[in-house]
């Protein structure tokens, strides 16, 4: 059993409230919201590399592993399972005072359609992913 913190909870809730082809469009999203505000939000994810398929968080990997491994989502897809909605209904309520971060979220989901291929397009047009060379660290403000 492992030690579930607010970004395991989001991360659930994306998984619950949106379908992800792969964890490289749950990264690109997590990394335009990330970067959509000048100032560092708590919730927010800013160890990000660029690659050759777009940005990758080594922390949002590790909580995707620790979420595979206890089950609580399925499949190349990132399909969350009963086990993962049980364990959101149950602690679900722990994002409550980070609903700007969920809702900037949402804003930039519903930017690109829903459509994971537009945004993981857009990744590729934002200045400072552009700005960082294959393999170097993303500075975020």
């Amino acid at each position: 059993m492992i030690s579930y913190t607010v970004q395991h909870i989001l991360i659930l809730r994306l998984l619950m409230c949106y379908t992800f082809e792969s964890a490289r469009s749950l990264h690109n999203l997590l990394f335009l919201v990330s970067a959509e505000k000048t100032e560092r939000q708590q919730l927010g994810f800013y160890d990000f590399v660029r690659t050759r398929t777009g940005a990758h968080s080594r922390i949002v990997q590790r909580i995707l592993e620790d979420l595979k491994k206890e089950k609580l989502f399925e499949g190349p897809g990132l399909r969350i399972t009963d086990k993962g909605r049980a364990i959101y209904a149950n602690l679900g309520a722990s994002l409550n005072p980070f609903s700007s971060f969920w809702n900037l979220c949402i804003d930039i989901v519903e930017r690109y359609g829903g459509n994971p291929e537009n945004l993981n397009k857009a990744v590729f047009y934002h200045l400072a992913f552009r700005r960082a060379k294959i393999g170097e660290r993303i500075l975020l403000p």
